[in-house]
């Protein structure tokens, strides 16, 4: 692992001082917030057609499944503008903002809000097992995608995301099915852990667009309470922050609009 580890991991920690910094046009593409009701075995269950109905006329659509890593039944529902989602996982619900289409991101406030809304709506249904839905754990995802020809052209290029250690890849052919590295940090506030996701997805038959992707998640305890799970979401999208802050050279940060704000 390089050997910035050390003051990235005081970053994400939350000792990099008071101010976040904000992006005119950062690449995050999507923007996730969740809530865990259960944890293993427990699977958690909820009437979707009712979850539906309940939301309104926003999200007419039909639930559809998750393509991802790990399969594991979720369902996911987009609403009218196909720039917000709902997904139901085996362990609670998640709320996000899509932006693959180019749109602006709203900011976490308006994220926040949605999610609200959603959770209000679960707790409402009352076919759900166990109404009084208890938040056991919170996480927070940002997604980020950034394609060739922006801060990268060629994979030796990729030193502009400061975990990556091309010295020890020298027998390695990026280039051909692409690199998926991960890392995980235990934090000491929250007894939270911070992952942070590499991924090339090079050109291929189904898509003729070359992309890196970057995906930051924060996850915690919410100890059983609302306000646990609403402290634990603010004080996770602020270690997504400092951790993208951290994570990028400057030359990266300032084709990204860097600015600082107060928080």
């Amino acid at each position: 692992m390089p050997s910035n580890t050390a003051s990235f991991v005081d970053c994400a920690n939350g000792t990099g001082g008071e101010q976040l910094p904000t992006y005119a046009h950062p690449p995050l593409i999507e923007s996730w917030l969740g809530a865990d009701f259960v944890a293993e075995p427990d699977r958690f269950e909820i009437d979707v057609a009712a979850l539906r109905e309940r939301l309104g006329p926003e999200w007419f659509g039909s639930w559809q499944s998750v393509q991802s890593e790990s399969p594991n039944g979720d369902r996911q529902l987009g609403n009218v503008m196909n720039d917000r989602a709902i997904r139901i996982t085996t362990r609670g619900f998640a709320f996000g903002w899509l932006g693959h289409q180019g749109e602006r991101y709203p900011r976490y406030e308006a994220i926040r809000d949605g999610f609200v809304a959603v959770i209000d709506a679960v707790r409402s249904i009352g076919t759900v097992p166990n109404r009084n839905l208890v938040p056991q754990k919170w996480s927070v995802r940002y997604h980020n995608r950034i394609p060739r020809g922006t801060v990268w052209n060629f994979e030796s290029d990729w030193n502009f995301f400061r975990l990556w250690n091309p010295i020890l890849l020298q027998s390695v052919d990026e280039s051909q099915k692409g690199m998926r590295s991960r890392w995980e940090f235990p934090l000491k506030d929250r007894s939270g852990t911070l992952t942070v996701k590499f991924r090339h997805e090079p050109n291929s038959e189904l898509c003729s667009s070359d992309h890196l992707w970057v995906n930051i998640q924060v996850k915690g305890p919410s100890d059983q309470t609302d306000t646990g799970l609403f402290d634990g979401l603010d004080y996770g999208r602020s270690v997504v922050i400092r951790t993208f802050n951290e994570l990028f050279t400057s030359d990266a940060k300032e084709f990204w609009g860097i600015t600082q704000k107060s928080r």
